[in-house]
C-alpha cells in the first residue's frame, strides 16, 4: 500500500488519460457527448493537482503534472480542431488543418493571441470560447504555482 501511495499522482495521470483516451476513441458512438466527457476528464486531473498542490511535500511534480496536462489539453483542442476543420482567413474557405496548423491555432487560442489567419468554422465556437477560458485560467494557475515552487526553492536554500 506504501508504494502505491508514493505512486499516487502518476496512477491517478495514468488513470484519467485512459479514461479520456478512450472517450475520444469512441466518438462513433458517444457522439459530442464523448468530446466533452474526455474534456472533463482531463480536466479534472489538473483540478486533482491543483487542489493538493499546496499541502503537497512534492510541490514541483504536482507542478509537472499540470504542466503535462496542461499541453495534453492544447493537444486535445489540437485534434478537434482536426477533426471539424477550420476556416482559412484569406480565402473564407473550410479546411482540413495539417498537423501543425491544428496545434498552432489550438496553441493560439489557448493563449488568446488570436492572430486571425486561422478561424472556427460555426460548430467549434462553443469549444474555442471553452479554450479561451481555459488558457486564461490555466496560465494564471501554473504561473503562480510557479511562483510557489521557485519562492519554496529559495526558503530551502538560505
Amino acid at each position: 500500500m506504501l508504494m502505491l501511495s508514493r505512486f499516487k499522482d502518476e496512477i491517478i495521470f495514468a488513470i484519467g488519460f485512459t479514461i479520456a483516451y478512450s472517450l475520444l476513441t469512441s466518438i462513433k458512438v458517444t457522439d459530442v457527448y464523448g468530446l466533452w466527457s474526455s474534456l472533463i476528464v482531463l480536466v479534472s486531473i489538473s483540478v486533482y493537482y491543483s487542489a493538493t498542490f499546496f499541502s503537497s511535500q512534492r510541490k514541483t511534480d504536482k507542478l509537472y503534472f499540470f504542466l503535462v496536462t496542461m499541453l495534453l489539453i492544447i493537444a486535445y483542442f489540437a485534434v478537434v480542431y482536426k477533426a471539424f476543420g477550420i476556416i482559412d482567413s484569406t480565402t473564407n474557405e473550410k479546411v482540413s488543418p495539417t498537423w501543425k496548423d491544428a496545434f498552432y491555432f489550438s496553441i493560439v487560442t489557448w493563449t488568446t493571441l488570436g492572430y486571425g489567419d486561422f478561424r472556427p468554422v460555426d460548430d467549434l465556437k462553443p469549444w474555442v470560447m471553452v479554450q479561451a477560458m481555459m488558457g486564461y485560467l490555466y496560465m494564471g494557475l501554473f504561473v503562480g504555482k510557479l511562483l510557489v515552487v521557485f519562492k519554496q526553492g529559495t526558503e530551502n536554500t538560505e
